[in-house]
């Protein structure tokens, strides 16, 4: 008996995990609702649409500042329209029981046309980013998974409107000091949290994702939407000159190690989520890491996890001012 299923879904389904054609976003259905918001960082704007008027609020409470004075905003230039849209299937990719545990697994696939597929677990989506537009299928209207659906999307977007732009997404924890900002970078577990509850009095950007964005110079680092586990609410969107970026070593004692270009440059593409899974963006990650890399001190911190790594680091910021 022939197999009923569509022939592109029957050859993306594997192991329980279900891999989405582009075909497969002609099946979508309608939105939760008509209300739109406008998000933007770092001279990105991204409108999401389709949303409902409870899914419109929470929204619009969750990212704050970064939403402020767009809701329903059809005329705000944006570089990127997000249609929600209700999925057919119920998910996506399982979660694999593993030891340890799977943290979280997303996947992506370039087009030979440039279009980007991206999928999780409750969420796929397609991007055609020569037009500024994707679909994002949604299999549920929970709230809290709603919001993990839509937010995880957004970091992979901004991430590569980001790189289009000559700004960097980064995997690391911002302080303002003095008017000047510090970055800490590095993978999960390294200290990023820490970072942040040692600098008491500080002005946090974030302890999870900052945006290092140009400027007449150099690059100055800001806060994004999307906050980490420790970060309260941002108070401003603005962006602060960067006196170092700092790749965080757990040590014995507190100590700055200053990196060449090329170091330097390995350490920050290793800390670049989303954009390193696609080989074609390989070539312009390379050359906005190097520009950072050029303009701004890049140093390994050895730090033993108190408050105490603050006199070697402003050391390398009153030195790059």
């Amino acid at each position: 008996m022939p197999d009923s299923k569509p022939r592109d879904e029957a050859a993306a389904t594997t192991g329980g995990d279900f891999h989405p054609s582009t075909s497969f976003f002609d099946s979508l259905g309608e939105g939760f609702g008509v209300g739109s918001l406008v998000i933007s960082t770092g001279g990105i704007r991204a409108r999401v649409s389709g949303l409902s008027a409870r899914q419109l609020s929470e929204m619009a409470a969750r990212y704050g500042i970064f939403a402020r004075g767009a809701r329903g905003a059809s005329d705000v230039a944006v570089d990127l329209h997000v249609e929600l849209r209700r999925s057919p299937r119920d998910g996506f990719l399982r979660v694999r029981r593993t030891v340890p545990a799977e943290m979280y697994r997303l996947l992506t696939r370039e087009e030979e046309d440039g279009r980007l597929v991206v999928w999780s677990y409750e969420w796929a989506a397609l991007w055609d980013r020569s037009a500024g537009r994707a679909l994002l299928a949604a299999t549920t209207d929970d709230r809290v998974v709603f919001d993990r659906i839509v937010e995880n999307f957004l970091r992979v977007a901004f991430a590569h409107l980001a790189l289009e732009k000559g700004a960097l997404l980064l995997h690391g924890a911002g302080v303002v000091r003095e008017e000047t900002a510090y970055v800490f970078f590095g993978p999960s577990g390294s200290g990023k949290t820490t970072v942040t509850t040692l600098s008491k009095g500080a002005r946090i950007l974030s302890d999870d994702l900052v945006i290092l964005v140009p400027t007449d110079g150099g690059y100055a680092a800001s806060s994004v939407p999307f906050r980490g586990l420790m970060t309260p609410p941002a108070t401003s969107d603005g962006a602060w000159p960067l006196a170092g970026l700092f790749r965080l070593v757990k040590a014995e004692e507190d100590r700055v190690e200053p990196l060449d270009a090329p170091h330097a440059v390995g350490e920050l593409i290793q800390s670049l989520p989303f954009v390193t899974d696609c080989a074609g963006a390989m070539p312009k990650v390379l050359k906005v890491a190097t520009e950072v890399a050029e303009t701004t001190p890049v140093s390994r911190l050895h730090f033993r996890k108190d408050a105490g790594f603050w006199r070697a680091v402003e050391d390398v910021g009153r030195s790059a001012a």
